[in-house]
């Protein structure tokens, strides 16, 4: 929907929704005579408005402000590809992930070391079976207490400042970051490029395997060659014939005379 205000009427509202906004974050006004305001305001502008989803909108914006205010402490905050925080989203747009959830780091580590921010999917109760949702095992405190279960959304990677990360959780396991590796491909469509290198690591595979058969098959031939030498050698020497010639003229001579 685009909404056609004048002009006019944007420049008187700015800075009066400015001045309400700091109103509201300094306690000098409750949310009833926000919302009563912008209500009003709004209707001005024939413009419709959900109280609820305004009220949401309030709570973030507070919530960013503080958020904003721990960032440059928090950006020296050490986390690891694998740990799952939980992480205040916030208020999406549309079907955008919101609110606080946990997150799984998938940022490399030696980003998360200097970078403010990081790289994190969110853990949900989903009901989805498409590929780039990754399925975790129950995680348990020390007294048995169901501390994280769920599923690893990988189509929705975001990027997020440290500040929005709050209490660590968990570890996931290294096949379960495995699988979140194969659904990031996915997610991101450049599996096709690890398919390729895996297809032509599986071939140089089978063409090894046929090596190490041709090698056995003549190993074998060899070995039996080498038995018959053995044996001839051995002739040799019970007979006292110089070489395998005199012996072979030996053998001849005594089939005719046989």
């Amino acid at each position: 929907m685009t909404l056609d205000i004048p002009n006019a009427q944007i420049a008187t509202f700015i800075p009066d929704w400015n001045k309400v906004n700091q109103a509201l974050i300094s306690g000098k006004m409750d949310k009833e005579e926000y919302d009563m305001w912008l209500e009003d305001t709004l209707k001005l502008f024939n413009v419709p408005i959900d109280l609820t989803k305004t009220q949401q909108y309030l709570e973030w914006f507070k919530n960013k402000l503080y958020l904003n205010a721990i960032a440059t402490s928090a950006k020296n905050r050490i986390v690891y590809r694998g740990q799952v925080y939980r992480c205040n989203l916030g208020v999406g747009i549309g079907s955008e992930e919101c609110k606080e959830r946990p997150c799984v780091v998938l940022q490399y580590n030696s980003a998360n070391r200097t970078s403010p921010n990081t790289l994190v999917a969110p853990i949900t109760h989903t009901t989805s079976t498409l590929p780039i949702v990754v399925p975790i095992a129950e995680k348990k405190d020390s007294s048995g207490k169901l501390i994280l279960d769920g599923n690893v959304l990988l189509g929705n990677i975001t990027c997020v400042s440290k500040a929005r990360l709050s209490d660590y959780i968990t570890d996931l396991s290294a096949d379960e970051m495995k699988a979140v590796d194969k659904a990031i491909s996915l997610s991101l469509g450049i599996n096709h490029h690890y398919q390729t290198l895996q297809n032509m690591y599986d071939d140089k595979l089978q063409y090894i395997e046929k090596l190490k058969s041709n090698r056995t098959l003549l190993q074998t031939d060899l070995d039996s060659k080498q038995r018959q030498l053995d044996k001839f050698q051995e002739l040799l020497d019970t007979y006292q014939f110089s070489d395998i010639q005199n012996l072979a003229d030996f053998l001849e001579k005594s089939q005719k005379e046989m």
